[in-house]
């Protein structure tokens, strides 16, 4: 619906004849505005054709037992779905068990297949970055320091006393 009608739309549903000069423009304009509030107009005289003249007559004190008995329901807590049924007792099993298997393996610390570092002679370091300097352009001495240093690397991540 579009905007000069939507404002007066529940004015239109109680007097179709007293809606604003604009609106009317509008409608007469725009079909699909036109055939909404036709469609609103049939399902407001449909809701008032159920409307009885007489009230059905409530016995004395019937508003007072419908309070009582709100007053005397407790509230369901969110958790007893959980708890009351076998899913919810499967579910507190479950995550107890996983709370045990985690807390094992923190515990733990360390993985089950870590590799041993790799040994390396600190003479053969020292030997290495003093002949840098003479091999610095013979490519086959790159790939050794590379693997002298990942070795450094590795031996030193994962040192321990």
């Amino acid at each position: 619906m579009h905007e000069p009608v939507r404002p007066h739309v529940e004015d239109y549903l109680a007097r179709p004849d007293g809606l604003p000069a604009e609106a009317s423009a509008h409608l007469k304009e725009c079909g699909a505005c036109r055939a909404e509030l036709e469609a609103m107009v049939f399902q407001a005289r449909a809701i008032r054709s159920f409307r009885t003249d007489n009230a059905p007559e409530l016995r004395a004190g019937f508003y007072a037992r419908v309070m009582d008995r709100i007053d005397t329901q407790r509230p369901v807590p969110m958790w007893s779905a959980f708890m009351d049924s076998a899913f919810g007792s499967r579910l507190a099993l479950a995550s107890a068990a996983l709370t045990v298997i985690m807390g094992f393996l923190l515990v733990q610390g360390e993985p089950l297949n870590r590799p041993k570092p790799m040994p390396i002679d600190p003479s053969s370091v020292a030997a290495v970055t003093d002949d840098a300097s003479d091999r610095a352009l013979d490519p086959a001495v790159d790939n050794d320091q590379d693997q002298v240093r990942n070795a450094v690397f590795a031996s030193l991540a994962s040192y321990r006393e």
